[in-house]
């Protein structure tokens, strides 16, 4: 820890707790990090004395240098203006809207417009209070090391509501990031520091659940090196997602994954290899080039090579969602443009994909793809059926192009990627890792079935090349799947 946290712990004084005392300053204050499957952080503090708001306080290392989004502003972060896009930066803190302007971000604005965070302004985060005790922390030399268990309020909504679709169990595996501090660290007290001032971290993997009712649920962690995450050698054993890096082999960064970075596979459907180019998502759905697929009917029997289209349930103008397909039913007497969020034309039985929510009285049906998984007549294809899988179509990168949120896209024949700020293409602006505008959509769950899809991928079409994958997977394909699913406590 640094030397000056350390020196406050060593003057700290036994007395009243009254705010605006010195005791009070040095009150402790723990703060969570817990990180979920998806990459995204949850930020919990279990409360500061009887305070139950939120609490703020910075990262640990330096902002990024990549430019961010307007729409994706931190409250109390610092901010150099790039450019413009529409966005009124005067709106959220700034003097004026001129490139190079420094500002503190009252908001997280919206537009096009970017800005550069300051490298010397730690970002902020918002701790918000959750019923949370960690106990069983040791420190020894010797013997076993201390499993220590997290205990989280499960009453009402308040710890899935912080989760959004994951459940619990999805947790296994994950990292929870432990920080402490002095309350007169934290933001908006009177000694805040970039970067900030606290004790050192502690990093723990959740590695199962020890105990749930309908109060509480009890996590057991353990250290990144114990038990079934001990490193053998350099690897951590977990029980449920594999810990290769994706595509680490293929990109020079070691490991078991060998999936190609192009999803580029060869296979011998009859006399001839052929090479194809696979694609799937987090949710192992295949993204596919797009094409037209016939209607489905529940009087067809499909097989596992077949794609249907479905055109349902019916919405009306003003409840479209940005970013997914739908086929035009009526224009309400003309009262709904839909050449105004994102239709080719107003005519009945367009697919477009919605930029806006629509105004006016007109209808469109919701419109998905799908892959039949299992064989069968009369099965109509869900989210939740067994026999059919969600598909997603893309479509090869141009420039001078407008994209919206939702288009999907491959470019230069490597992977596909999924707008994230509607613009206009152009030699400047294309999909890579840093982008504003994209973020890289063929990416793995991680799972035993994420693996299966890739490595046991077969053709639709044995006999050509570069064809969709077939509902059913090769049962005979080896996956050098990075995990130990023995290791989960069933």
């Amino acid at each position: 820890m640094s030397n000056v946290i350390a020196t406050d712990v060593q003057t700290q004084e036994v007395g009243s707790q009254d705010a605006g005392t010195t005791a009070a300053d040095n009150t402790l204050v723990e703060l969570f990090e817990v990180t979920l499957p998806d990459e995204t952080t949850m930020y919990f503090h279990p409360g500061l004395d009887s305070d139950l708001t939120d609490v703020r306080f910075r990262d640990r290392t330096a902002p990024s240098t990549v430019a961010t989004v307007a729409g994706n502003f931190l409250i109390g972060n610092v901010y150099t203006i790039n450019g413009g896009g529409g966005t009124s930066f005067t709106s959220i803190g700034a003097a004026d809207n001129n490139a190079g302007t420094v500002f503190t971000a009252t908001g997280a604005g919206s537009g096009l417009g970017t800005a550069t965070q300051s490298q010397s302004s730690y970002s902020i985060r918002d701790y918000i209070p959750m019923p949370m005790m960690i106990d069983g922390l040791e420190i020894q030399a010797d013997g076993a090391s201390s499993r220590p268990s997290l205990t989280i309020a499960n009453i009402g909504s308040l710890l899935q509501g912080e989760m959004g679709d994951f459940k619990n169990d999805d947790l296994i595996g994950q990292r929870i990031i432990r920080r402490q501090t002095l309350k007169k660290y934290l933001v908006g007290y009177a000694e805040d520091a970039s970067p900030p001032i606290e004790f050192a971290t502690q990093e723990y993997v959740i590695d199962r659940i020890g105990a749930e009712d309908n109060i509480s649920i009890t996590f057991e962690v353990a250290t990144p090196f114990d038990l079934e995450n001990i490193q053998i050698p350099r690897r951590i054993v977990v029980g449920k997602y594999c810990s290769w890096k994706y595509q680490g082999y293929d990109a020079g960064l070691g490991g078991g994954c060998t999936w190609n970075l192009d999803g580029a596979v060869k296979f011998k459907g009859d006399s001839t290899v052929r090479a194809h180019s696979v694609y799937f998502d987090f949710d192992d759905r295949p993204l596919v080039a797009a094409e037209t697929f016939a209607a489905y009917s529940a009087s067809t029997a499909y097989t596992t090579v077949s794609y249907v289209t479905t055109n349902t349930p019916t919405v009306s103008a003003g409840a479209f969602v940005i970013g997914l397909d739908y086929t035009i039913v009526s224009t309400g007497s003309g009262s709904t443009n839909f050449t105004s969020i994102g239709a080719a034309n107003n005519t009945v039985g367009t697919v477009f994909r919605a930029t806006g929510v629509g105004s006016g009285t007109g209808t469109a049906t919701l419109t998905q793809y799908w892959l039949c998984t299992i064989a069968g007549t009369g099965n109509t294809p869900s989210v939740t059926s067994s026999y059919w899988k969600e598909v997603r179509k893309w479509a090869e990168h141009a420039n001078t192009t407008n994209y919206y949120i939702g288009d999907l896209v491959r470019y230069n024949a490597t992977t596909v990627w999924r707008c994230k700020v509607p613009h206009t293409s152009s030699a400047a602006i294309i999909p890579t890792n840093t982008s504003a505008y994209w973020v890289r959509e063929e990416i793995c769950g991680k799972t035993m079935q994420s693996c299966k899809a890739r490595y046991g991928f077969k053709p639709s079409v044995l006999t050509s090349a570069n064809q969709k994958p077939d509902g059913a997977t090769n049962l005979a394909a080896r996956l050098p799947f990075g995990s130990f699913p023995g290791t989960l406590k069933y």
